[in-house]
């Protein structure tokens, strides 16, 4: 009984919310010129500044519903409707800079076959990651999944991806340990035959359009020669893999990491001796050409244009000359972590002076670009491996995005 008073409060102030909120709603549709409940998904995108604070009354509506107390629902309502709108006009800023941004004029035929990319991570993305890669535009998306998991493990992935984002997901199968031969075998077979063109995932989603995003390129394993497997080993493993997609024919593009640094080459010499006849079983070998705080463009046989410049001379020399290569990671850190990190700055102009190597030097070879990665995982930190992201925790842009963002529209494959 003594709750009666609070209750009825708790509903007054619920109540002028909404009317607040149902009076900025009708007259941003009165002046858009809009129907009530016609319009299409697209169409109920936040499109203005009064589309904005709708929003964000309808939030603040339903935040305050869900309040303990009058001055909690008043609280609740004010720091919602905010938050909401922030973002909302966050959208709408990174929307309008996609239409204004500029393509650099590079050749035609360069920009027809680089694509650029950006790094997935791994496992299921949260609504925000979801938003913000649907607005980065990324071609393609290199993501990770883990052979002791089930092949469809990650369906919702796949589903968000090409359903959502529009992006054709690189999938990296495996990380710097690929465990059994026989299993591994067995399961990119059906990960292939899930995922591939053709596979059961499409038939089970024919709203989603196959044509466009079934996985066609397959990435085994990610920096195993760190320390997880010898070259030995690692031929050892992939190897009944490589046979069994080429026996059965998957329409599969199949790329293999390479460990090139300075004049060495021997991971992928030892490939070559433990797989002799290598060349007809693979499409591409992938690298990771970091070299952490530094300028890519440094004349240096450790950097990463003359660690490129290695890899392609020694496929060339391999009778790989006409595979190309893809970069499937590349970054520069902006944490506090010394000489291996760098200020926004500078990771903007080294991203820049790679994007712009790779598209203007065909003798590479370069197919793929895929740049690590979105957003940082955390803020004001020592640890290196935290804040590679074009955008901060907080999802504000760093000085790289719109650079980034702008190459990926130019280079899509």
């Amino acid at each position: 009984m003594q709750r009666a008073p609070h209750t009825l409060l708790l509903a007054l102030v619920a109540i002028a919310l909404a009317c607040f909120g149902t009076g900025i709603a009708a007259a941003s549709d009165g002046a858009a010129g809009t129907r009530v409940g016609s319009a299409s998904p697209a169409a109920a995108a936040p499109a203005g500044a009064s589309s904005c604070k709708s929003l964000a009354a309808r939030k603040a509506r339903a935040a305050a519903r869900k309040a303990k107390s009058p001055r909690a629902a008043r609280r609740a309502a004010r720091r919602t409707r905010a938050k909401v709108q922030r973002r909302c006009q966050l959208r709408q800023r990174r929307a309008a800079k996609r239409k204004k941004a500029k393509t650099s004029a590079l050749p035609t035929s360069v920009s027809g076959q680089l694509t650029i990319g950006v790094d997935g991570g791994y496992a299921g993305w949260s609504d925000t990651e979801i938003q913000e890669r649907a607005e980065l535009g990324a071609a393609v998306t290199r993501h990770e999944w883990d052979p002791a998991e089930p092949v469809d493990e990650q369906d919702d992935v796949v589903e968000v991806a090409a359903g959502t984002i529009r992006t054709r997901i690189h999938a990296l199968l495996g990380g710097n340990q690929l465990g059994d031969p026989a299993h591994y075998r067995d399961w990119v077979v059906a990960f292939v035959q899930r995922y591939g063109v053709g596979g059961s995932f499409w038939a089970e989603h024919p709203q989603l359009d196959a044509s466009r995003f079934a996985i066609t390129t397959i990435e085994l394993g990610n920096e195993p020669y760190f320390g997880e497997m010898s070259p030995e080993l690692y031929a050892d493993t992939v190897r009944p893999t490589l046979e069994a997609i080429k026996q059965l024919g998957l329409p599969v593009f199949v790329v293999l990491p390479s460990r090139v640094y300075g004049s060495n080459t021997s991971w992928m010499d030892t490939l070559y001796k433990r797989i002799p006849n290598l060349n007809e079983l693979f499409g591409a070998f992938a690298d990771h050409p970091y070299w952490y705080g530094h300028d890519p463009a440094t004349v240096d046989a450790a950097g990463p244009f003359g660690r490129i410049e290695k890899l392609r001379q020694r496929m060339n020399e391999l009778g790989a000359n006409t595979k190309p290569i893809y970069i499937t990671e590349y970054g520069e850190s902006t944490a506090s972590c010394g000489e291996e990190c760098v200020d926004e700055a500078t990771q903007a102009a080294h991203l820049q002076q790679m994007i712009d190597a790779v598209a203007s030097r065909p003798d590479w070879g370069v197919k793929m670009l895929s740049l690590f990665q979105l957003r940082d995982r955390g803020t004001n930190s020592g640890d290196r491996e935290l804040q590679f992201g074009m955008l901060r925790q907080d999802g504000s842009e760093k000085s790289s995005y719109d650079i980034v963002q702008s190459a990926m529209q130019q280079f899509r494959g």
